[in-house]
């Protein structure tokens, strides 16, 4: 909404839209809710007019001028870099990410070392206390320059729009600064207590967005878990007072008869007291943080602690010779130029490493979506342990105040051991928990085909995957939704026919698998033309990534316990006139519960299955059911499909509908849906309710994402 005071600043829309992309590629954006994400930013209603007219305008000279500086800085880096980098500076120094390199994105998260691409305490620490020292040794007074270093946080808060992060550290950083004004004492956790309540005062559905809980988890898990990993690795103070004795007095020895070597020891142990620091610091926030980062992402990098080790040593570096190349670059280009030169080869370093330890096994261990009781179940054992870790070292400092050195060694031994296991176990609480069901996932990809089975014993199978209406649909629909489930491991990929909206992010997905998901098997129609575009697409790729390439035909028949995945059509060797005739139809059926999977079928393919389900003969050699609880409607609900004979057979009790919303197809069609209205079958859309999920245990659920009132719910006993 516009007012008299109303500024809009092209910064501001840079920075919400590369926000608002950064999320929707990072999470599943089948998932993604809009409404959701502008409440964390403070923003609740949202205003439409048809024309708009500004009749006055006032600006804060201030902001205006931050703004343009911070604009000028954008363009010294994308004129002195190439496009590639200055997207990382800009987003490290100025918080916007909208030219930020997508896989470049992706390769830093995959890595461990997302967190140089938001703005946060190590940016800010770095710029201020590299202000700080350069005050210092000019001789001005902490009564000028400490006033003058709050004053340029908050003006590089405000240039770079206060992001969550930003603020925390900018809130925590002036009471750090004020703390050495007035000569009082600074604690960090109260500090991280006052800048959550001062943004959650601002902005209170912050607290439920990823950026506000791993910026303050971090912090937490260096306040709160570093000091017990110093106890159980180095040994608690009594304990670490008496190592420090012994190797001083042994160092003294060694530097006094050998002093080169002794020198040499002495930067070595230094070095290594540094990176041991650093791990622990590394450990504490992968363990306060790892459940919000299986929570929004599925997936943990497996070396980013070893990463970081490398990384941020350099910061420092990398993160004052980038904002004053892009400061000095508005006066002096060729002097920035010169500058962010170093920064160039500085990222060229850090994207090398990145890429190095992606070529390891394992660099990304997928574990799923934990659930919210998991997540709650985690931290109250992490709590409780924190509390048994002190309460034990009470005891150790009771038992060596009293002397008594054997049960104190004796105890610490103990909780030492119990220190270093129990965390470990922890992680098993965030582990997927086996359901032992049945499931269906009709994914939501637009205007396209995407169902996920999952068996009973444990099997995954993708049925279709592609999309015409939604870019790269296999990367950002498909895989994220396998990810949460914690799949690393696809059993069998069927493509029911060759069409672009029913394979293309099955290409996708085999292009992008290897080491942290893999695919078993790829099965085809087995039609006399194999050498359609499609099918050549998928068997090339398939190929490339060894992935077994099978033919389904009728009659072929996957059985897992008491399900079957029978399959009707098409006949082996059959040649019909369209790719949609010859799709591959699958009659599943698991007890009491059956589902027929049509894909795009219609014609002569629909015929043949008509064919089948009218002979009883037929009916009783394949098992199939007297009529199937879910039907998957064929051909995205389009005017033909689905006739009244074919459904007549089928006697559907519910039928599930993939289109995309407000296609120009104008699926699914009325006339459709009146025959399922007519043969009383219950509708559920992919358009209306996002993903459908269908449970099957000890009764059916069918669900959609969108779908949050329980008269949404469809559920059938068994006997």
């Amino acid at each position: 909404m516009l007012n008299d005071k109303t500024v809009l600043h092209p910064g501001n829309t840079a920075s919400l839209t590369g926000s608002l992309q950064e999320i929707m590629t990072a999470t599943n954006p089948g998932m993604f809710d809009r409404r959701e994400y502008y409440k964390e930013k403070g923003v609740y209603y949202e205003l439409r007019a048809t024309t708009l007219q500004i009749t006055s305008s006032r600006t804060n000279p201030v902001k205006d001028l931050l703004y343009r500086l911070r604009n000028r800085m954008g363009e010294v880096y994308t004129t002195s870099l190439p496009a590639k980098e200055s997207g990382i500076v800009s987003a490290m120094i100025l918080g916007d990410k909208s030219l930020l390199d997508i896989d470049i994105r992706q390769l830093y998260q995959e890595s461990g070392i997302g967190h140089l691409l938001a703005i946060s305490g190590l940016h800010v620490s770095i710029l201020c206390m590299a202000l700080i020292r350069f005050f210092k040794h000019t001789g001005i007074s902490e009564r000028i320059f400490i006033p003058a270093g709050i004053g340029l946080v908050l003006a590089y808060g405000q240039m770079t729009d206060f992001s969550i992060s930003t603020s925390r550290a900018v809130i925590m950083m002036i009471l750090l600064l004020a703390a050495d004004l007035f000569e009082r004492t600074y604690d960090g956790k109260n500090s991280l207590a006052i800048a959550a309540v001062i943004i959650l005062l601002q902005k209170p559905f912050a607290l439920f967005s990823c950026s506000f809980l791993l910026s303050f988890g971090a912090m937490a898990g260096i306040y709160f878990i570093v000091p017990f990993l110093v106890q159980i690795w180095s040994g608690d103070s009594w304990q670490k007072h008496r190592k420090r004795r012994q190797r001083h007095f042994s160092d003294r020895e060694l530097c006094a008869n050998h002093p080169r070597i002794g020198a040499g020891i002495l930067f070595i142990r230094q070095r290594a007291s540094t990176a041991a620091g650093m791990l622990l610091i590394s450990s504490a926030i992968q363990l306060t943080t790892l459940p919000v980062i299986l929570y929004f992402f599925s997936e943990v990098p497996l070396y980013g602690i070893l990463i970081n080790l490398l990384v941020i040593p350099l910061a420092a570096l990398l993160v004052i010779l980038s904002f004053l190349g892009g400061l000095t670059g508005c006066i002096c280009p060729i002097f920035g130029t010169f500058l962010l030169s170093t920064v160039y080869w500085l990222l060229s370093l850090y994207e090398k490493l990145c890429q190095l330890f992606k070529r390891l096994p394992g660099h990304v261990l997928i574990l799923g979506r934990p659930a919210v009781w998991q997540i709650i179940l985690y931290y109250i054992l992490l709590c409780g342990l924190l509390l048994w870790m002190r309460r034990r070292s009470k005891q150790i400092d009771e038992l060596e105040y009293q002397h008594s050195a054997a049960l104190a060694t004796s105890v610490r031994r103990y909780r030492r051991l119990a220190g270093q296991v129990i965390p470990f176990v922890l992680i098993l609480v965030l582990l997927p928990v086996p359901s032992g069901s049945l499931e269906i996932v009709v994914l939501d990809v637009g205007q396209g085909d995407g169902i996920y089975l999952h068996t009973p014993s444990g099997q995954n199978i993708l049925v279709d995957g592609g999309s015409t209406s939604e870019n790269q649909v296999g990367k950002y629909r498909i895989l994220p939704f396998l990810k949460t489930r914690g799949i690393r491991y696809i059993n069998y990929m069927i493509a029911t026919h060759a069409d672009e909206d029913h394979i293309n992010g099955l290409a996708e997905l085999m292009q992008m698998s290897g080491d942290s998901y893999r695919i078993g098997t790829l099965l085809l129609p087995d039609v006399a033309d194999k050498a359609q575009e499609g099918y050549q697409l998928l068997i090339q790729t398939a190929q490339t990534k060894n992935i077994t390439v099978a033919y389904l035909s009728s009659g072929a028949n996957l059985t897992y316990g008491a399900l079957s995945l029978l399959c009707l059509n098409p006949p082996s060797g059959s040649g019909f006139s369209s790719a949609n005739d010859e799709s591959i139809v699958l009659s599943l059926r698991y007890n009491d519960f059956s589902c027929l999977l049509t894909g795009d079928l219609a014609g002569e393919g629909e015929e043949e299955v008509r064919r089948i389900l009218a002979s009883a003969s037929l009916r009783k050699a394949y098992n199939i059911p007297e009529h199937y609880t879910l039907l998957k409607i064929a051909h995205h609900g389009s005017k033909n499909s689905s006739d009244e004979e074919l459904l007549s057979l089928i006697r559907p009790e519910y039928a599930l509908i993939s289109c995309g919303r407000h296609n120009r197809y104008g699926h699914p069609h009325k006339e459709l849906l009146q025959r399922l209205k007519n043969c009383h079958a219950g509708i559920f859309r992919t358009d209306q309710s996002g993903a459908l999920t269908v449970t099957v245990k000890r009764r059916v659920t069918i669900r959609g994402y969108l779908d949050k009132t329980p008269s949404k719910l469809a559920r059938i006993l068994f006997p």
